[in-house]
């Protein structure tokens, strides 16, 4: 294998460390940022950390590795791509501690995360320990909150995280390390070939693995023909799943799973194919597909209610936002809003969105821009799109100290981010910036005085405008009356500016979105 990678090493490694971080990373240096902050953010500090850029196009992982300048971080890259099975083992390998930890390289761990689960291994004499899962992003669901199962329900479904589990080396040793024929379920069938040798395993019942759900993430889409990766799986640790119904539990549910990717496809009869045979194999799946789906009625049911007191708070919030029904909600002058108690809502429901960073990637690329600033950034949830494309300054403004308190906390490491609280007629005329980025800021701002003041500030501070806002064009004012659409165009033709590019995207849960690029008419 050596012949099939570059290693990276900024530092020789203490004696001492205890846990070996493996990261890898493939089309999401985006998101390696914060992932890394989470690593220096940890209160066990004696861990290293290997980045397995697994031939990632943009090859930037070790240039993003070496703005850390931390010696516990290591880049290594593949010469070709190998799969999530293959970087987790050359991580793996070229760790140095007796216990190790696998990370995606687009989620992040609580400070405590590592304490935690060594303490849990130790204390309980454990060889592993996973914490409870919170998503961020498309979801904010919780997952693996349950406590240790048995090696037999593991035939029925992977009770054990993929990554964020903390394991003793010797664990990844007696499994033989990930298997690299496998490009879906590697982790489910080295979960069987650990507990298949004993492994015992401890759970922390604390959220402390943040993991991301987004539309490029793994975990996005399931592979239609799951069934034949279980298939494999099966011939591969047969001893396994001689024990009990083991066998059919395992591939009657790979049949059922495939069966619903073709159908969510839109595919006729795949999916009859595919459910006959399961019910061949086990006749009783009927009647608990029956069942199935009269609880996902009930919990369709249930999540229309849950959706309805959702949106009932949310216009109950935006009135008491919106300052006694006085019709205004100005990000800038509206003292009646309490943006500091508001901005940890905020960033939970949209902190973590990613759906628009390509938009703004081809933005930042089109006007080959160094600088920027972003008006109303909240808890930064663009910052890695500006660290990713190695701006050498970036201003960030909000209206909230307590966003950006949020923003801090998360780049914490990033020395070139410079932050700025208050209106944003106060940032002097001679912060040149290059580019200026109002993303669903601008609509909140009713007074058309105020809009006009605050825009001309901004056009004699930067060279490109770009805003992701709802216009007239949209109709936002016939259905939300807390947002105020604008003909944008018709403001910047007003200043001399012209419309440089436009176009839209899909934001999240398959709401569109109109974005513009304006730029200055040339004298």
């Amino acid at each position: 294998m050596a012949q099939n990678m570059r290693v990276s090493r900024h530092d020789s490694r203490s004696a001492e460390t205890r846990v070996t971080v493996v990261i890898p990373c493939f089309k999401q240096e985006v998101f390696l940022f914060e992932c890394l902050n989470s690593l220096v953010a940890q209160t066990m500090p004696a861990w290293e950390a290997v980045v397995v850029d697994d031939c990632s196009p943009a090859g930037m992982v070790n240039r993003i590795v070496s703005t850390y300048n931390d010696p516990r971080i290591s880049s290594i890259r593949h010469d070709t791509n190998l799969g999530l099975a293959a970087s987790r083992n050359t991580g793996l390998r070229a760790g140095h501690a007796s216990f190790s930890v696998c990370v995606d390289a687009d989620d992040f761990l609580h400070p405590e995360f590592l304490s935690a689960t060594l303490d849990a291994i130790e204390r309980r004499g454990a060889d592993c320990a996973y914490t409870n899962f919170q998503c961020i992003g498309l979801s904010n669901d919780m997952y693996f909150t349950h406590e240790p199962k048995s090696a037999s329900e593991l035939a029925q479904e992977q009770w054990l995280p993929g990554p964020g589990v903390t394991m003793r080396r010797s664990v990844w040793e007696a499994a033989g390390g990930y298997s690299t024929d496998l490009r879906y379920n590697e982790d489910w069938d080295f979960w069987i070939a650990a507990l298949q040798r004993g492994v015992s395993v401890a759970h922390v019942p604390r959220p402390l693995y943040f993991y991301r759900r987004h539309g490029q993430s793994m975990t996005a889409a399931q592979p239609e023909n799951a069934w034949i990766t279980r298939e494999v799986i099966l011939k591969k640790r047969s001893a396994f799943f001689a024990a009990g119904d083991r066998a059919k539990a395992f591939r009657v549910g790979g049949l059922v799973e495939s069966a619903y990717v073709h159908r969510t496809l839109g595919h006729r009869w795949r999916p009859l194919v595919l459910t006959a045979r399961a019910v061949a194999i086990d006749p009783k799946l009927m009647v608990r597909e029956s069942k199935a789906a009269i609880r996902r009625q009930l919990r369709l049911v249930r999540g229309i209610e849950r959706k309805v007191k959702s949106t009932i708070r949310q216009i109950a919030r935006k009135s008491l936002f919106n300052g006694k029904g006085n019709g205004h909600n100005s990000l800038e002058t509206n003292a009646s809003i309490d943006w500091d108690s508001y901005a940890p809502v905020v960033h939970k429901q949209y902190g973590h969105l990613s759906h628009d960073f390509p938009v703004l990637e081809h933005v930042i690329d089109k006007t080959e821009s160094r600088s920027v600033l972003e008006i109303g950034c909240g808890s930064g949830r663009l910052v890695p799109v500006y660290l990713v494309h190695d701006l050498p300054t970036i201003w960030l403004q909000d209206v909230s100290e307590g966003a950006l308190d949020l923003c801090r906390q998360r780049f914490f490491c990033q020395q070139q981010i410079h932050y700025f609280h208050g209106k944003v007629q106060r940032i002097p005329i001679s912060a040149a910036v290059d580019l200026i980025v109002a993303n669903r800021v601008l609509q909140h701002i009713f007074e058309d005085g105020e809009f006009k003041e605050l825009i001309k500030h901004l056009t004699a501070i930067g060279r490109y405008f770009y805003i992701n806002e709802a216009g007239i064009a949209d109709g936002i004012k016939l259905h939300n009356p807390y947002l105020k659409g604008r003909d944008y165009v018709e403001v910047f033709d007003r200043l001399r500016w012209h419309m440089a590019d436009r176009g839209e995207l899909t934001a999240e849960h398959g709401m569109r979105q109109s974005w513009m690029l304006f730029a200055k008419r040339e004298k």
